[in-house]
């Protein structure tokens, strides 16, 4: 596939050329920030991802500052739930589908492709869709982490519109949405369903220069670097002390799993594709602290002792102590030794505004975050 001649000016500053090659990285870093969601549901995406840059060739990856002001991107993810990517993966068309349909909307061919979100199979999409369309992948997200929403997103907190938005199913359907933010993500759960389970997205249309201020830079590089560090590292402390200082993460409390099952709390959370769940962790030690995890398909918030000790947007994730290795919810089984480690969220979470949207009440939980100041 021929590239335009922007897109080959851009390719002269690359931070990284993603090949193949750096796709078991990627899938294993990407976990960290999927909040115990899991991998499942990764490999065929990942097959799919590979197929695309051995036919294309490696995708560069840049950085926001390679681009000019006036350089278009979209975001592109996929929209739905896991069990349809397990049954189906994608066959590879849906990116160019779903990117060319947007850019017919917008009457303007996209310079480059950025990530609706640099984790679980989001992470692998945008690569996806710069193999297909010959486009520079730009090395930000828009979430840090995995949200459920769409528009649970910094690119939406500095004001970006999610639509136009145009979405491609396996089966060649191909719809564009033009709307709010919140009748977006409604709407598009609707043809989602009806379209299979999962719909690949081209959306978030923005500049170079309204990225600058909406994005988080660094997503895509920090979660090579980090799954590098996870398929390489030899023992727990040498695990503990990357993920410290690559990204932030500190240890909320090791021990053992002591009970997993459902919570019938319900309220509040009705409008977010979600099951609820809880994990308790007895901590090692003399301590012997008790740590409640919350979750909704994943962690949101950890008590510990009964205080709020993390609580979404930061991340909360399982590792497993003797085998170093990330815990999905649907992974996690009494008995298993596991430390819960916490990684801050991007600052723009944090501000009043972040945490309305993405904090722990935003899930219905009645607490304050513990970054939060003053009463609620």
């Amino acid at each position: 596939m021929s590239r335009s001649s922007r897109g080959l000016d851009l390719l002269t500053r690359p931070v990284h050329l993603f090949g193949a090659d750096d796709l078991p990285a990627l899938a294993a870093g990407n976990q960290v920030l999927c909040s115990a969601m899991g991998g499942t549901g990764i490999d065929g995406v990942t097959l799919c991802t590979a197929e695309l840059l051995h036919r294309n060739g490696p995708v560069p990856l840049i950085g926001l500052d390679a681009l000019p002001d006036d350089a278009l991107c979209a975001s592109v993810g996929a929209v739905g739930g896991f069990a349809p990517l397990i049954e189906l993966p994608p066959l590879g068309d849906e990116f160019a589908l779903a990117v060319r349909a947007l850019e017919d909307r917008l009457g303007r061919r996209l310079d480059a492709v950025t990530a609706l979100n640099a984790a679980g199979p989001n992470a692998l999409f945008p690569i996806a869709a710069a193999a297909a369309l010959g486009l520079p992948l730009v090395d930000c997200d828009g979430m840090g982490r995995i949200l459920p929403l769409i528009h649970q997103t910094t690119y939406h907190l500095a004001g970006l519109p999610v639509t136009p938005l145009a979405a491609c199913s396996q089966t060649g359907d191909v719809m564009v949405l033009r709307t709010g933010p919140t009748r977006a993500d409604r709407l598009l759960r609707g043809v989602v369903d009806a379209a299979g389970g999962f719909m690949i997205c081209a959306l978030y249309p923005a500049t170079a220069g309204q990225l600058r201020h909406a994005a988080i830079n660094g997503s895509t590089s920090r979660i090579l670097n980090v799954g590098r560090l996870l398929t390489s590292v030899a023992g727990r402390s040498d695990l503990l002390g990357g993920l410290a200082r690559t990204m932030g993460a500190r240890l909320l409390v090791g021990g053992r799993i002591v009970e997993v099952g459902r919570t019938d709390r319900t309220e509040g959370t009705r409008h977010y594709p979600s099951m609820p769940s809880g994990i308790v962790v007895e901590e090692f030690g003399p301590a012997g602290r008790t740590a409640r995890l919350e979750a909704q398909n994943e962690l949101l918030l950890a008590l510990v002792d009964g205080a709020v000790a993390a609580a979404v947007p930061d991340v909360l994730c399982l590792v497993d102590r003797q085998r170093l290795r990330l815990v999905g919810l649907e992974q996690a089984a009494v008995g298993d030794h596991v430390d819960v480690l916490v990684v801050p969220a991007d600052p723009m979470w944090h501000s009043p505004q972040g945490l309305a949207l993405a904090g722990p009440r935003a899930f219905g939980f009645p607490v304050r975050h513990p970054r939060e100041k003053g009463r609620r």
